[in-house]
């Protein structure tokens, strides 16, 4: 069940907004200090400019980081849920990519206007006129410098919030556009061998990608339940014990990559030197 806060965003949520946020004070810090010739707002459009291309590129070195572990993690009961969490969470298309870039084009924007407009609003900063007749320039630059210090918390919180709302406004048109689908598709005609295989649900294998991406638990899919043939034999105590199913092998005999197996009226041979049993193998 999940226990998490609605009102909370998920930590994936506050993982974007940091990079996006520290992105941006990066690149608008490292023009700084600007010399009166130029413009400040021209350096904040700069940066504004190259976060999505940024976010773009970071997007896929992960993604390529998680296929290429994909191909390469071995097939065990125990790493199960890793390899379902990066086919969930990387299994798109390349668009991804690309929509990760104009989340953050369009997020830092939203996030800087409210942050400077309610920054400004906590703290003004005399004018120049009034900094002149009062003297209070050490004033004016000390809240100035406070208010570069305070713009990347609250662009930190709103980017958290826009993010979570993003994860929450794809769930909801997942979910309308596979029940629209699913009642929208045609009836087909079935073969007799396939009449009792459950189909997946479409409005769980999207919910499952966007569960994936938010870094919550993942949705049980509706999975095709044919019934195995039990046609398996363990060879113990001197006598052939069975048939089990392979799922029986690894349940209720514990098989280990020594233990001896066969399958039907076939020759005896170690667990561990048939693949399909790799998966039902018990570590000892």
């Amino acid at each position: 069940m999940n226990t998490w806060p609605k009102w909370l965003p998920y930590p994936i949520s506050w993982i974007r907004a940091l990079g996006l946020t520290y992105a941006l004070s990066v690149l608008v810090k490292s023009q700084f200090p600007v010399r009166q010739s130029d413009s400040v707002v021209a350096v904040l459009i700069a940066a504004w400019i190259t976060v999505p291309f940024l976010f773009t590129f970071f997007h896929w070195v992960i993604a390529s980081v998680a296929r290429f572990l994909l191909t390469h993690l071995p097939a065990h009961p125990k790493i199960a849920p890793v390899r379902q969490y990066l086919t969930d969470r990387w299994s798109g298309s390349e668009r991804s990519h690309w929509r990760e870039g104009l989340n953050a084009f369009i997020i830092t924007f939203v996030a800087f206007v409210v942050s400077f407009l309610v920054v400004s609003f906590l703290t003004p900063v005399p004018s120049k006129t009034e900094a002149s007749e009062y003297g209070s320039y050490l004033l004016r630059r000390n809240v100035l410098r406070l208010r570069l210090d305070i713009i990347p918390i609250g662009m930190l919180v709103v980017s958290a919030y826009l993010y979570q709302y993003d994860l929450w406004a794809r769930h909801r048109r997942s979910v309308k556009s596979a029940a629209k689908a699913k009642t929208q598709e045609p009836t087909k005609r079935r073969s007799p061998l396939t009449k009792n295989v459950p189909v997946p649900d479409p409005v769980n294998l999207e919910l499952n990608q966007l569960r994936g991406e938010s870094g919550m638990s993942q949705m049980k899919t509706a999975k095709p339940t044919v019934p195995e043939v039990p046609e398996w034999y363990v060879f113990r105590s001197g006598n052939a014990e069975g048939p089990y199913t392979k799922l029986q092998l690894l349940d209720v005999q514990q098989i280990t990559d020594r233990t001896k197996v066969r399958r039907g009226e076939a020759e005896w041979q170690r667990a561990g030197d048939i693949p399909e049993l790799v998966a039902y193998l018990t570590e000892k």
